[in-house]
């Protein structure tokens, strides 16, 4: 089925809205979790999910078996002050191990057969990147404390670039996608434009990223710092394309496209939870279509998550990237799905049915 294409432009000139999830839709769906022979709610989190993912999809139980990585890629500028333990090189060979499905989200996709789709969306490379699906907008960033990291119009193609991934991916019959993202530096990008969003400074929002050293550490702390310092008063467009990356663009493209076309969307880490704030700042009741799976290391986690209104199931002091923590996510409610689906009910147990006395209806 051919689905119709949703521009970011339209998104910036407020024609496009989304209807926030059915919440009777959920507490129908969840119905079925109580007549499982359990205490009710005693899967937890689990069971909301499961719920609402189903309702996104517009199931009677949720489809958990045609589901597409998606993993963004892209340069950084900001290298250049030595905030990273590897140069740019290192995003284009880990771009090309994404593609090939041999990295960490790699093995777990392929082992839950999760399809991997590395996509170049601002890698700072020559030629082509080998096994990655080429939409570069731009050739990696700028240094962002010199000149604006891309410019607005690039940033838009960049989402655009997202929300076309998903149009692609739904046509394709994927009906749970999930995100992740590979950029040398990006950490220094997101902290900026987490600092921005949620007006904290840079020890709030600066981490070690993929493990610097406290003389490293203390360097990117500065750079973020120094960045804050630059504006005020910045709308979710300007500190992106100021600050951002075309990878964390790209992210937030896909997660507009979940809520436009219904695809429900496992987030990642940090990263994945910055674009996802941006997308709901944009587009309102985008942040309804998103599944969270960890809290990462990184110290501004838990405030994005709140801003998103998210709990996660997963708190492992994670930082791998590459949406290895949503691919963990997806095995889990898996998982879940098998308990729906056959375990044995209180009509079959010979026990009374429990009564729910929490929910809505």
């Amino acid at each position: 089925m051919e689905y119709k294409r949703f521009l970011f432009d339209d998104i910036l000139e407020n024609k496009l809205k989304v209807e926030p999830v059915d919440k009777e839709q959920i507490d129908s769906i969840k119905r079925q979790w109580d007549k499982i022979a359990k205490p009710i709610d005693s899967f937890g989190k689990y069971e909301e999910f499961h719920s609402k993912i189903a309702a996104i999809q517009g199931y009677e139980a949720p489809d958990l078996y045609h589901m597409r990585l998606i993993v963004c890629c892209g340069d950084h500028g900001i290298v250049e002050e030595g905030i990273s333990q590897a140069d740019q090189d290192v995003t284009r060979i880990c771009a090309t191990n994404i593609g090939k499905g041999i990295t960490t989200a790699g093995v777990l996709a392929r082992n839950l057969g999760i399809d991997i789709l590395a996509v170049d969306v601002g890698i700072n490379a020559p030629t082509e990147v080998p096994y990655t699906l080429n939409r570069r907008v731009k050739y990696g960033t700028c240094n962002f404390l010199k000149q604006p990291a891309m410019s607005v119009e690039e940033f838009s193609r960049a989402v655009q670039v997202g929300m076309d991934l998903v149009k692609d991916s739904k046509e394709n019959g994927y009906n749970v996608l999930l995100v992740g993202e590979m950029g040398i530096g990006n950490t220094t990008s997101a902290s900026v434009v987490a600092g921005y969003l949620l007006d904290l400074n840079a020890e709030a929002v600066t981490g070690r990223g993929a493990g610097l050293d406290d003389e490293g550490f203390s360097k990117k702390r500065a750079v973020v710092a120094m960045a804050l310092s630059m504006y005020s008063g910045l709308s979710p467009i300007e500190i992106c394309s100021n600050f951002g990356g075309l990878e964390l663009a790209a992210m937030t493209g896909v997660i507009l496209g979940g809520a436009l076309y219904r695809v429900p969307v496992i987030l990642d880490g940090m990263l994945s939870l910055v674009s996802a704030v941006v997308a709901d700042r944009l587009l309102e009741n985008t942040k309804d279509f998103l599944i969270p799976s960890h809290v990462s290391k990184e110290p501004v986690s838990r405030k994005l998550l709140s801003k998103l209104s998210l709990e996660p199931v997963l708190d492992a002091n994670m930082a791998v990237g590459e949406g290895a923590g949503a691919v963990m996510m997806a095995s889990t409610l898996r998982m879940a799905d098998i308990v729906f689906h056959d375990a044995l009910k209180f009509s079959d147990s010979g026990v009374e049915q429990y009564e729910n006395f929490n929910l809505r209806l």
